[in-house]
């Protein structure tokens, strides 16, 4: 089950050296783990290529609602375990 991020939509900020800075809109933690886990490996991105605020997640208000980690976990802005990501 995917936690609903936001009352409306937002966006998984995306940005690496060597690949293009992209504002993904996501609607739900599975949606934007998959985007980020996308993004990472068909750019073949190691966390130290992720730039500043890669990974997090914003409302359309540009409000902080959650991050993901290199390994696709999405987490709460107080570091709480919100969700793994989905194995398929």
């Amino acid at each position: 089950m995917s936690i609903s991020l936001t009352n409306t939509s937002g966006y998984v900020y995306l940005a690496a050296a060597g690949a293009p800075t992209v504002k993904a809109p996501v609607s739900t933690a599975d949606q934007a783990s998959a985007t980020f886990v996308r993004y990472r490996d068909q750019y073949g991105l190691g966390a130290s290529d992720l730039a500043d605020r890669c990974g997090n997640i914003y409302a359309t208000d540009g409000t902080l609602v959650a991050r993901i980690s290199y390994n696709g976990r999405v987490w709460a802005p107080d570091d709480r375990l919100l969700q793994e990501p989905q194995t398929t």
